[in-house]
Order: structure tokens, then sequence, then C-alpha cells
């Protein structure tokens, strides 16, 4: 019990005032094979637009509660999702676009938790994504990045995976690649 209480403590001190929050550098890269071929696009180049982020965070660079990243958040998904086009071949254009990614942050929360038996941290990314065209939404969704490692091994593997989960979501989603291939 006293275990426990010590880990909630740790959780939740960086969230008093005055108390720093931990500090990381983050550096993401998609090693994952989802198997989708982007190389022939039939809309026509894509471009994925600058996300935002709609979260009431004192700042863009918050993974969620007790965690900072060397970059805001909404770089840090945009960037991973531009990763998972590439494991794909797309060609992505900054401009002369047929189509665009938009997308927004729109939750990061993490908790603790136990998997088999382990305390872990648990981090959802729920991150709004539109793909736009002809001056219309072609496709919306939330995706839902959910990541847990570990408390010992710190909020990285959880980000790394809620991203991996993010990239599956949207690649792999029937709805979405009608709309694009």
């Amino acid at each position: 019990m006293l275990n426990r209480i010590f880990l909630l403590a740790a959780l939740f001190l960086p969230a008093i005032p005055g108390l720093a929050a931990e500090e990381i550098t983050f550096n993401y890269v998609y090693a994952e094979d989802h198997r989708v071929n982007f190389s022939n696009i039939r809309r026509g180049p894509i471009k994925l637009a600058e996300f935002t982020d709609s979260r009431d965070a004192a700042s863009p660079n918050l993974i969620a509660e007790g965690y900072i990243a060397d970059k805001p958040l909404a770089i840090i998904v945009r960037d991973a999702l531009i990763q998972g086009f590439q494991k794909g071949n797309a060609t992505l254009v900054d401009t002369g676009e047929n189509v665009w990614l938009e997308g927004k942050i729109v939750s990061s929360v993490v908790e603790l938790v136990s998997v088999n038996g382990q305390d872990s941290i648990q981090l959802t990314v729920r991150t709004e994504v539109k793909l736009m065209g002809s001056g219309r939404t072609l496709y919306q969704t939330v995706l839902f990045g959910r990541g847990a490692a570990p408390l010992n091994e710190g909020i990285t593997p959880a980000l790394n995976e809620a991203l991996n989960r993010s990239i599956r979501g949207l690649v792999q989603d029937d709805y979405f690649l009608n709309e694009l291939l």
C-alpha cells in the first residue's frame, strides 16, 4: 500500500504549482510496417498541414500532466503521421496538393495503471484529423492513441506506442483509404 502511495505521489507531485514537470527529449521513429502502399494516391499529391492543439494546456509542449517534451505535442503527432505515410511510400508535398490532412490535438491524459500486475504509465492522446479536398471534408475521425509502459521506464515508451497506434488507426481505416486511394 505504501508503495502505491509513493507511486501516486511521484505521478502527481509535478502537477503541484511551483514544481517542475519532467522534461524529456523525444525522438520518435516509426519502425512498424503497416503494409499500406501510398505511392499512387488517386486524388493526387497530399500535404500534411500544420497540426494545432486545442487542449487548455499551459504549454504546447505538455505531453500530459507532469511531462513536458522538447517540442509541441502537435508537432510530435504530425511528424509521426508523416513517418507513417512515408513508410507506405507516399509522396508528400508542401505546395500543389489536391488533398491535405489537418490535425488537432484534442486531449492527452496520463494515468497510473496495472498491466500484468506491474505499475505502469498509460498515456492516451486523442487527435482529430480531417482529410480535405475540393473545398470540403472528405474524411474525419478522432485517432485514439494509447500506450503503456512500466513506471520505471518513464513516459517515452508509452508515447511511442500511442503514436504507433494513432498511425495504425489512420492508415488501416477502410473509410480513410477509400477516400484517398
